[in-house]
């Protein structure tokens, strides 16, 4: 099964060159706080539960991560994040060394795509297998466990294996549907 249609394609495509050195993601858990998350853990970044948040929103991200970010408008930006809150008001994407993080604005973004270190294997998927349909038409495929939460996003592990992305955070904003199966 296909883990994207139509532009997303494109997207996660022109992703393969950004094979990175940036270090696998990884969950962690309180004690308190049951952890939402699909993959396995490591001795590398961190995914813990955000502060004012739901446990399962899971959405401050440790380290420094390669990633592709989507807009509600349809831009399409590469670059580095860190220690990030995928909940803030601003997100700081580092595009080029040196340079000042462009500064995007929480609520204009669509998802996340998290990609994988080179070498780097994908992760294991966990929960239920559910297919996202953006409010732009945009679908993408994969597995979840904390997609039927009210948190304003969930964590989606794509369902093919062959594309270099690790995992989606998906803004709930942004969606139209989302089917089980």
């Amino acid at each position: 099964s296909s883990v994207v249609a139509h532009a997303v394609t494109a997207a996660v495509a022109v992703s393969a060159p950004f094979r990175s050195a940036a270090v696998p993601v990884q969950v962690a858990a309180t004690p308190a706080m049951p952890v939402a998350n699909h993959l396995r853990p490591t001795d590398d970044a961190l995914f813990v539960a955000g502060a004012g948040f739901a446990p399962s929103a899971n959405s401050f991200v440790e380290g420094e991560h390669r990633v592709i970010i989507h807009t509600i408008e349809g831009q399409v930006k590469r670059g580095t994040i860190r220690d990030a809150d995928l909940l803030e008001d601003v997100i700081s994407l580092e595009q080029q060394s040196g340079f000042a993080p462009e500064r995007i604005p929480g609520k204009r973004v669509k998802a996340i795509f998290f990609m994988l270190a080179a070498g780097a294997r994908q992760p294991q998927a966990e929960g239920s297998k559910i297919r996202v349909t953006f409010n732009d038409g945009r679908q993408v495929a994969g597995f979840s466990q904390d997609f039927k939460g009210h948190t304003p996003g969930f964590f989606v592990v794509p369902a093919d294996t062959r594309t270099n992305t690790a995992r989606i955070f998906i803004y709930r904003s942004s969606v139209q549907a989302v089917a089980e199966g």
